[in-house]
């Protein structure tokens, strides 16, 4: 049956058109077509499940028609990706805050729409590529477009236009191993008079000079050691007869599959052996090891999270795409919270694929994007050795870093082409058999019914947060968002996101933080609309709190805005702390809803506790100290507190032994007492009990 025939030609122009404009998908992370907070993310991601929602519909029709569409879905490489997909849907009725599980990190927008997309453009790819004239204009297509992100990141404002597309160009290593792979196809279709197996590995040399241009010291290395593997493969295939045993060992499938797997956890290995937890990362290690600081630094994120994965519903579900964040909030002691260097705005990916599947999806979900690497490998030996070692530079690059929702087309095409033409059901035993259990012509309608409904909704709630956040967050507008705001029932309208927690509104509102805290302390200065929109931040995320809409993160950022609050000096600080008395008050309810989520986020509660202190109110220091002491973790800042209070009463003995307790758990050590109250105290303590 012939693609394009009259009864459904229409349907196929238009899937060949939204397929070849996929991969242009990365022009929306231009200045001028940025949309959302992450302008140079959020345009990418609604337009992937928006194209993907229309090739869905048009395939309904065609699926009815054709029914070799029917069992192409069944191939592996299609139908895992789904699966994953499906799983990520059934892990999110299980999390806080489901569409946020289902969508992951608008900083990246990986999750259950992402597989979806990744699924249905393997099919699609793969269904027009089986023209060759429409298979040699997406190879001009991938040229084309690789040459464009490429001339935009090396020369960013060429013209006078500022074409740049990230601030970094490391994202560009799995676009130039994509482009490679796509060369290594065109050698393997057309016949050459050298070798393949050889020209393909002076293709591959190609990748050196662009990994070192684009300075990705991870990839270098990969492309190093793969190279060396890859030599050794075409000699001792073809000169050592006695390496055949040893040479199929490694050179297969398989064995394939575990060299990410290995190097996955040989980057959190690295953590336990030149990080002692202890250290400041990023001025120590990175002196000291150079480039595999970068390797440590990775493992460290990982390694952190350990703790989440103690519990069964952990290992079988996970916590949700876009958790990462999430944990590593929860995951921060005192300590770790700036050995890692991440601030407020913490990591949103673990930097390696298969942890991130953990932790987001579980050991069940990481285990089918593990066969789903398994049947990559397998196809692409069928094809050769070259492209085999190709994908596995791809998988290994993807153990050190992550991949951008514009890329996800290049895969698509990728895989599809590792598809062949002459699919065999034979070669699919166990999909067969879910074809016998399912009538095909149903599974494939429930099949792009489902992604259409479910990628249209992404790209809806996509679209909506992002325009919201992009047009009502601007500076122009926050004080009418917040004058309308003290006229209505609720102050939250605005930042409605569908439940996703306000991811986007949290990072607007630490900002505002920022410029409120430096308008007191470095220009003296606040004008009425400072007070407003201040006020509206704290209503807006107190409302998101109190009905249980609200991200760690946003709670976290409620609560360091009334830190800092707490603190700011002059007639300034103290204006604001009276028109903010009503968040102040529920200050200390709030810090137990985070410590209810986050349990070792103790030191949330020292400044909470310095200001009862300050002020006088000894039964708040007494309330929050008394519900630390029935948690895990314990905040030795309490013991300060408690021995200044003891010591203002006139029980100078207590007191002392208080403050000495303090002092032997580190904490006139650290950043929350200045050194001059700091010496004082140790001197106490030597002077009366030392």
């Amino acid at each position: 049956m012939k693609l394009l025939n009259s009864s459904n030609y229409i349907e196929n122009i238009i899937i060949i058109l939204i397929a070849i404009l996929l991969p242009w998908s990365i022009m929306f992370a231009t200045p001028q077509l940025h949309i959302g907070y992450w302008g140079q993310v959020e345009g990418m991601v609604i337009f992937s499940h928006f194209a993907t929602a229309i090739i869905a519909i048009f395939f309904i029709r065609i699926a009815v028609l054709d029914k070799d569409l029917r069992k192409y879905i069944l191939h592996p490489l299609i139908l895992l990706p789904a699966i994953i997909g499906f799983y990520s849907v059934f892990s999110s009725l299980f999390q806080r805050l489901p569409i946020f599980a289902l969508y992951g990190s608008p900083q990246l927008g990986q999750g259950a729409f992402w597989y979806f997309s990744l699924s249905l453009l393997t099919l699609t790819y793969f269904y027009i590529g089986r023209i060759n004239k429409i298979k040699i204009l997406i190879f001009i297509n991938l040229f084309l477009v690789t040459s464009v992100v490429s001339i935009g990141s090396f020369f960013p404002t060429i013209t006078g236009i500022v074409i740049s597309f990230f601030g970094f160009n490391d994202w560009l290593a799995l676009y130039f191993t994509s482009f490679i792979l796509l060369l290594m196809y065109i050698i393997e279709i057309y016949s050459f008079k050298i070798k393949k197996e050889l020209l393909g590995l002076i293709i591959f040399f190609i990748l050196g000079p662009l990994f070192w241009k684009i300075d990705n010291n991870s990839s270098i290395m990969l492309w190093f050691l793969i190279t060396i593997a890859w030599m050794f493969s075409l000699i001792s295939l073809n000169h050592f007869k006695k390496l055949e045993i040893v040479h199929r060992l490694i050179y297969n499938p398989l064995f394939f599959t575990f060299i990410p797997i290995i190097l996955s956890f040989v980057m959190v290995l690295s953590s336990f052996i030149f990080w002692d937890g202890k250290t400041d990362m990023t001025d120590e290690i990175t002196e000291s090891l150079g480039h595999i600081a970068t390797l440590v630094a990775r493992g460290s994120i990982v390694r952190v999270l350990f703790e989440h994965l103690i519990s069964f519903k952990a290992l079988l579900i996970g916590f949700g795409w876009g958790s990462i964040s999430e944990l590593l909030i929860k995951s921060f002691t005192p300590e770790v919270f700036y050995q890692i260097n991440t601030g407020n705005r913490v990591h949103f990916h673990t930097h390696n694929e298969l942890f991130e599947h953990i932790y987001s999806i579980g050991l069940v979900g990481a285990m089918f994007y593990i066969v789903y690497i398994y049947n990559t490998f397998k196809y692409s030996f069928k094809i050769s050795y070259s492209v085999a070692f190709l994908w596995l530079l791809y998988f290994c690059i993807g153990t050190f870093w992550f991949t951008w929702i514009s890329s996800v087309s290049y895969q698509a095409i990728l895989i599809s082409m590792l598809i062949t033409s002459d699919f065999k059901q034979e070669e699919n035993r166990v999909f067969i058999k879910i074809r016998n259990i399912f009538k095909p012509l149903y599974f494939s309608l429930f099949y792009f019914i489902f992604i259409a409904v479910f990628s249209f909704y992404g790209a809806y709630i996509g679209y909506y947060t992002a325009a919201n956040h992009m047009d009502s967050f601007r500076s122009h507008s926050l004080i009418k968002i917040a004058e309308e705001a003290e006229n209505q029932e609720k102050c939250s309208g605005k930042i409605y996101d569908f439940g996703k927690g306000g991811i986007q509104f949290s990072q607007k509102f630490n900002g505002f933080n920022n410029y409120f805290k430096d308008q007191v302390l470095l220009y003296g200065v606040l004008n009425d609309s400072d007070y407003k929109v201040l006020g509206w931040y704290l209503c807006a995320s107190n409302e998101m709190i109190l009905n249980n809409k609200a991200s760690i993160e946003l709670i976290n950022v409620h609560i360091n805005t009334l830190a800092t609050i707490s603190v700011l000096p002059g007639e300034l600080g103290r204006k604001t702390r009276i028109l903010s008395q009503k968040y102040i008050d529920l200050w200390e309810d709030k810090i137990i809803l985070l410590l209810s989520l986050a349990p070792k986020r103790v030191d949330q509660s020292i400044p909470l506790i310095s200001y009862n202190l300050n002020n006088g109110d000894d039964k708040g220091v007494y309330r929050i100290c008394n519900y630390l002491k029935k948690g895990i973790y314990y905040q030795g800042f309490c013991d300060l507190a408690l021995g200044s209070i003891a010591i203002k009463d006139g029980e100078f003995e207590k007191g002392l032994k208080l403050i000495k307790k303090a002092n032997d758990l580190g904490v006139l050590d650290t950043k929350d007492i200045d050194e001059k109250t700091s010496n004082y105290l140790k001197n106490l303590i030597k002077k009366h009990i030392d």
